[in-house]
């Protein structure tokens, strides 16, 4: 029972804040304040309401309930880190364009100054 309401206190105080701060910055589109806001929530329904753990293990057909979790984490988490890697290599791309556009506008410059 401690540990339920540290970690609600713990959301409330900082993961909302922080995403309403976020979302204020446009670090985070709206819709991505409401995904998060609401995957929060449902963390914190599970955390108060552990036999839905269970339904949603049973629903899966998975033996130990908190592995359905698990599961679910591990494949959520490797989408993140796929899209994560997908937007570094788009920035990459734009860095380097913007190099090359750069180098060219100082060549341009340096053959005229030489002309």
């Amino acid at each position: 029972m401690i540990i339920q309401i540290l970690v609600t206190i713990g959301v409330v105080l900082f993961v909302f804040p922080n995403l309403y701060t976020s979302l204020r910055k446009k670090s985070l589109t709206p819709f991505a304040f409401v995904v998060w806001v609401v995957c929060w929530i449902a963390g914190l329904i599970l955390i108060w309401f552990p036999h839905l753990i269970d339904l949603i293990g049973s629903r899966l057909g998975v033996g130990r309930s908190i592995d359905a979790f698990v599961y679910i984490a591990i494949v959520y988490l490797i989408y993140a880190s796929l899209v994560q890697k997908l937007k570094v290599n788009e920035i990459e791309k734009e860095i380097t364009m913007l190099n090359r556009k750069l180098a060219l506008k100082d060549l341009d410059k340096k053959k005229e100054k030489d002309a």
